[in-house]
């Protein structure tokens, strides 16, 4: 008994293991340690080894979680993101001296467009002051692609509210500012109507699938030979590196029975494009108001004198045709009545000394005349007799189609020309 109360009280004054960091380290465990430390510090070892390569074991691939590549980096902004159209229209008004007028300015502009498109609630009552401020704004800060990121904010109000935007625009052309501010306004009207009804995405579509058509060609049509007709649908007829199946069967008798004779489509098939004109039902609502504004402030010489005043004419005589030609899809009767009225507007400037007046007044012309039913023609005596036409403005497109200082309007008066005395020849057969 009393060897083991001394090898109990021997074992727990027993000193506790000292380590010298400094010290040397030995691979041997003999030289500094005793077999009993030796094997318990192993032990522990041992146990952290076990017990650290258990927890390895589980990590793998699936477990590992993978990195966020779409942060929008919105903790990094000096200014929060705008959630509501009244926070824009406070980003907007921002004081240019401010600290962050720059961010705010920029941050507006850029989610604008995207926050319109969800037309939030208060759209149509934040639309006329918010398309004012767009509109007088200025770049003060040489803000990279502020020009673009402004026309974008305007279209969108344009697209999602047209009417509002319409009216406003007309408002503002009329007060007294800048003729880059009107004329920015006139392009606004018009990408608005190309971009309801749709001519836009047409035009997009029908890009798309001329390149789609194109990549389907082989690449050594060199070695190939097409008929003539296969070469005039893909517009290969005078392609030197395109040889002609005829030609080559003259050339060489004997690869008549190398020609494979499966019936193949001479022309690709192509799928019909086709668009919702939205333009159309509001078309008469927004030409009319640009009638309106013409005939209430025809007198006024701010806008119309001078050359700043031919060229704004000019640009709203083509917004005119613009929204006349968009809405010629539409069914109805109103597309009639209005070129009757744009071609009674544009005839009256006819005797303008500009050429960009003469120009935009032969455009109006060409646009209305495509669309005036023959009864209109034939009640003002357009027509006169079998196939003779006489007239005042028929005499004005002869003159300027043939002695017009300015190219265009001579290329233009003759195409219209051509296009009345198609008209007459198909009234009379």
């Amino acid at each position: 008994e009393r060897k083991r109360t001394k090898t109990k009280k021997h074992r727990a004054k027993k000193k506790p293991l000292t380590l010298d960091p400094d010290a040397e380290y030995v691979s041997d465990a003999e030289d500094s340690f005793d077999s009993g430390d030796v094997s318990s510090h192993g032990d522990s070892l041992e146990s952290d080894g076990s017990s650290s390569c258990s927890s390895n074991s589980s990590w793998g691939e699936d477990s590992l979680e993978p990195y966020v590549m779409d942060d929008d980096e919105e903790d990094l902004r000096r200014v929060r993101r705008p959630r509501s159209l009244r926070e824009c229209f406070a980003y907007l008004i921002e004081n240019e001296n401010e600290t962050l007028a720059y961010d705010k300015h920029e941050s507006a502009l850029m989610e604008l467009p995207a926050m319109v498109s969800s037309r939030p609630l208060d759209l149509v009552d934040m639309t006329p002051t918010l398309v004012r401020i767009l509109l007088h704004m200025e770049d003060k800060f040489n803000m990279e692609n502020f020009v673009q990121m402004k026309m974008d904010s305007l279209m969108a109000f344009a697209v999602h509210a047209p009417i509002e935007t319409c009216l406003h625009l007309v408002n503002e052309i009329g007060e007294n500012v800048s003729l880059g501010t009107r004329l920015e306004a006139l392009t606004v009207l018009g990408g608005m109507a190309q971009e309801l009804s749709g001519l836009s995405e047409l035009r997009n579509r029908q890009e798309l699938q001329s390149k789609q058509r194109e990549s389907q060609l082989p690449n050594n049509v060199d070695e190939i030979a097409m008929s003539s007709k296969l070469q005039r649908s893909l517009n290969l007829y005078n392609n030197p590196n395109v040889s002609s199946r005829s030609n080559d069967l003259e050339e060489s008798p004997q690869s008549t029975s190398n020609v494979s004779k499966t019936r193949r489509w001479r022309r690709p098939r192509t799928t019909t494009i086709t668009v919702t004109n939205r333009f159309g039902p509001i078309a008469a609502q927004m030409m009319y108001s640009l009638f309106a504004f013409i005939s209430r402030t025809k007198s006024e010489e701010s806008i119309w004198g001078g050359p700043l005043g031919e060229k704004f004419l000019s640009e709203f005589l083509r917004t005119l045709s613009i929204m006349l030609d968009c809405s010629r899809t539409y069914p109805g009767n109103s597309v009639h009545v209005m070129a009757q009225d744009l071609f009674e507007l544009a005839w009256s400037f006819h005797d303008a000394q500009s050429s960009e007046v003469r120009y935009a007044v032969l455009a109006a012309m060409g646009t209305s005349i495509s669309l005036v039913p023959v009864e209109f023609l034939m009640r003002v005596g357009h027509f006169i007799g079998e196939g003779d036409i006489s007239s005042e403005w028929i005499s004005f497109l002869e003159k300027c189609g043939f002695s017009d200082p300015d190219t265009d309007c001579r290329a233009l008066a003759l195409m219209i020309i051509g296009t009345i005395a198609e008209t007459d020849h198909n009234r009379i057969s």
